[in-house]
This record gives C-alpha cells, sequence and structure tokens, in this order.
C-alpha cells in the first residue's frame, strides 16, 4: 500500500514537472482599451461591467 502512494505520488509530480517547465509561451488573455470611450462603447455594445484596473503602468 505505501508503495503505491509513493507511486501514485511520484507520478504525480513527474506529470506536473513535465507540464509547467516547457512549452509555448503563453498569449495575453486581456486586452485593454485604447480610451474610456473605447471601453465604454464596448462594454455596452457587449452589456458587460467595465473593470477599472488601478496600478499603474509606465
Amino acid at each position: 500500500m505505501k508503495q503505491r502512494f509513493l507511486s501514485a505520488a511520484a507520478l504525480a509530480l513527474a506529470a506536473t514537472l513535465v507540464t509547467a517547465g516547457g512549452g509555448d509561451k503563453p498569449e495575453p488573455s486581456v486586452t485593454y482599451a485604447r480610451s474610456w470611450d473605447a471601453a465604454v462603447e464596448e462594454a455596452k455594445l457587449l452589456n458587460v461591467p467595465i473593470v477599472v484596473h488601478s496600478h499603474g503602468f509606465k
């Protein structure tokens, strides 16, 4: 029983390391509006709320 647990844990760890370490760079999933007016227009069109990101960008 203990050996099965260790085998399962080793397999899970190996699968995690394989999937976490490689692959292509993920694509951004969020696009920001270029202006406030564009954000308001898109939100009205899609009938969704506007999310305001308050952290500064340079």
